[in-house]
């Protein structure tokens, strides 16, 4: 199995358990490793027989827009995204963020087949 990654996708949005933490946009990184079978893409040069990593960033981006208590659900909303979307055959999503200020980041990663 070949793996697609997109690496610290810079997002901004709403997100914190306290409704004052969601007050204003935070900056999040996020990382989504997608394992698909690249050999056609490959051989043929062809971006449209894998996943467009530009297209999955757009989505990501626009599902940024909503607001959400955890990182969690951020992670499992963009994890359900791209198994629909973009159909490989499980995807890895890891969310950094930045909201202590004796750590350098915060993160989940969560592995959906």
């Amino acid at each position: 199995m070949d793996i697609l990654s997109l690496h610290n996708l810079e997002v901004w949005t709403h997100v914190g358990v306290p409704d004052e933490e969601r007050t204003k946009e935070q900056r999040l990184l996020v990382t989504v490793k997608m394992e698909l079978d690249a050999c056609a893409a490959g051989k043929n040069d062809n971006v449209q027989l894998s996943i467009n990593y530009d297209d999955v960033a757009k989505a990501i981006h626009a599902i940024a827009v909503a607001e959400r208590k955890t990182i969690e659900k951020f992670a499992e909303d963009i994890a359900t995204m791209i198994l629909s979307d973009f159909k490989p055959h499980a995807v890895i999503v890891t969310i950094h963020k930045f909201i202590l200020s004796d750590a350098a980041s915060v993160s989940i990663t969560i592995h959906r087949p």
